[in-house]
């Protein structure tokens, strides 16, 4: 009996406390600024790949350079918004946005164009 109540109470705990699935997060964080997206460039592309937004969001994504990037993941480039940035190993590079209110894609690149991300605006 003692073990059911155990199990109950565990299964219990664990599902309050996360096991749910993660809501994205708000249009702003609790401070009132905009909200910041760790992007990471390397060999393997952007890490993440796709960062979900809201319309009318503001965005700070904030690209780290991993060397293995080579010289293609040296730029990163946000065409639609007229957004070219130079990485380096040494500190982040922030680039502030104000999402579109349509829903639809923002994308990035790197300065070749052979890796590819997107804010998609939901």
């Amino acid at each position: 009996m003692k073990t059911l109540l155990l199990i109950a109470l565990t299964t219990a705990t664990a599902l309050a406390s996360g096991c749910r699935k993660s809501e994205p997060p708000a249009a702003a964080t609790a401070g009132g600024g905009p909200r910041r997206v760790e992007v990471t460039v390397s060999n393997q592309g952007f890490t993440p790949p796709r960062v979900v937004g809201r319309p009318g969001e503001d965005l700070t994504l904030s690209f780290r350079y991993d060397k293995s990037a080579g010289e293609c993941g040296r730029e990163v480039v946000l065409p639609s918004q007229n957004i070219k940035k130079t990485l380096t190993e040494e500190k982040p590079t922030e680039i502030a946005l104000h999402l579109p209110q349509e829903k639809g894609e923002v994308t990035f690149t790197c300065g070749m164009n052979m890796l590819r991300g997107a804010i998609v605006v939901e």
